[in-house]
């Protein structure tokens, strides 16, 4: 075996094939969990690896190992007795790792890293490769923020590899279904067609979820290899399911991750400011309620302050306050998030949040989440935390059940966020329909409330 590429540290075989041209061996350990294996009963993850990697590397060939348990951390890996001998011992190239989707161990993922997995690739003289996973509806209902919690603690592992010596390089398959979501489906996770990267259980990924993947992890894992065009994509043969629309724009969104191709520019939609969307455009306001330790230092009797929403275009900037509480006492924290807005023909919806707009009338927008939102000239009659039940009274769950049986279940002490977290009429969830649930109330009750105080805002209009 001879070394090559001295500056990747990484070993290589050469052979001979029949027709005289040089090929290169790839040795390649993989240690992982149900994010490798599991995608609906094909073979995992890096059989797509080896396929995708033979059809685009010209006389290249993969061997691989794998060692996957499902819900393994890179800290239970670290200590497998098999696998502590796999990767102390083995003969490996390249040494892919992988954590547990929810990071259940993240601080302990981190010093396996650093004190095991790089040394002993450093020594092996081989390429680490970390194997970024995705952000999933089921525990991130804002799929970027997940995604962008995901990127940090794999950038965090990277760079404590690099700090023990290793040759490290990161697979960025979440960001790789993050991209896939907005340049297809502007960020919307409810379209159909988003959810073919997904097995069932909406966490796993299917075996399309997979390929893309095996494609990050082949640009990301071999880019010394390719030029600027990364891999003729029409090389390697459709998996079940794929279009060639969908395998062409995998291998594009893989080469750009890595490192290897130029960014395309990413062109947003741009919907004409027309019917709801032009009836949203502008400011609105929503009214909080501050901390009670900060009330007493309120001159006036309303405790309360209004956060701002900004529309402009498809796109909402949220500036509110909430409590920073230290040892020093509590203070109000500025905070901002954002929100976009996607058209889908005549329905626009507010995205993480995933609320259809189900009303824009008398300087309120008002959600199919409950969510409801004041024109700032009408700020007087945002009530705290404004929250319209949604159904009109005739909302049942699935099961038939309507809101008086989910009042009745919260007076006998169920938590309301377990027992009204159930779909009903329209797709509504119980919280978002029931008053009883706590959540919201009707809309009249508000102003009614309202205009008997003269204006003054009660929280004790929840029903």
């Amino acid at each position: 075996m001879e070394m090559l590429g001295a500056t990747l540290g990484w070993y290589v075989t050469l052979v001979l094939c029949s027709c005289g041209v040089l090929g290169e061996d790839q040795h390649v350990l993989f240690l992982g969990n149900s994010f490798s294996f599991f995608n609906g009963g094909g073979p995992g993850v890096w059989h797509q690896y080896q396929q995708i990697a033979e059809a685009c590397i010209p006389d290249f060939h993969v061997y691989y190992q794998q060692d996957s348990h499902a819900a393994w951390t890179l800290n239970m890996a670290s200590k497998d007795p098999k696998a502590q001998i796999e990767v102390r011992d083995g003969v490996y190239d390249l040494l892919v790792i992988q954590d547990q989707s929810g990071l259940n161990e993240l601080e302990e993922g981190l010093e396996s890293v650093k004190n095991w997995f790089a040394p002993q690739a450093r020594n092996h003289h081989a390429r680490l490769g970390l194997y970024q996973t995705w952000s999933s509806p089921k525990y991130f209902a804002n799929l970027t923020g997940g995604t962008e919690f995901l990127k940090s603690y794999y950038t965090q592992a990277s760079e404590l590899a690099k700090a023990q010596g290793a040759d490290v390089v990161t697979a960025r398959a979440g960001e790789a279904f993050l991209r896939v979501l907005r340049d297809k489906f502007d960020y919307d996770w409810q379209t159909p067609d988003f959810h073919k990267l997904y097995f069932l259980d909406f966490n796993h990924p299917s075996y399309i979820g997979h390929n893309l993947a095996a494609w990050t992890m082949v640009l990301s894992f071999n880019r010394e290899k390719f030029s600027e065009k990364g891999c003729d994509a029409s090389r390697v043969p459709n998996v079940a399911g794929q279009d060639m629309d969908w395998k062409f724009m995998f291998a594009q969104i893989a080469c750009e991750l890595a490192g290897v191709c130029p960014k395309t520019e990413y062109k947003p939609p741009s919907p004409p400011l027309t019917g709801i969307l032009g009836e949203l455009q502008g400011d609105w306001v929503r009214r909080k309620k501050m901390p009670k330790e900060l009330c007493n230092t309120v001159e006036t009797n309303d405790c309360t302050f209004l956060e701002t929403w900004k529309v402009d275009g498809t796109w909402i900037k949220q500036v509110s306050q909430e409590g920073n509480y230290t040892d020093g006492g509590v203070t109000m924290m500025h905070k901002e998030l954002v929100h976009h807005l996607h058209v889908a023909g005549d329905s626009v919806k507010l995205i993480p949040d995933m609320a259809l707009v189900h009303q824009v009338k008398d300087g309120k927008v008002w959600f199919d989440n409950c969510l409801v939102l004041t024109r700032p000239e009408k700020a007087r009659t945002a009530a705290i935390d404004e929250c319209w039940c949604m159904g009109g009274g005739t909302w049942k769950d699935y099961q038939g059940s309507d809101c008086g049986s989910y009042a009745a279940m919260v007076e006998k002490g169920y938590e309301p966020y377990s027992v009204c977290n159930r779909g009903g009429t329209g797709g509504v969830l119980a919280m978002n329909a029931c008053p009883g649930c706590g959540k919201c109330h009707i809309p009249w009750i508000a102003t009614l409330m309202m205009d008997q105080q003269e204006g003054r805002l009660l929280s004790s209009v929840y029903v």
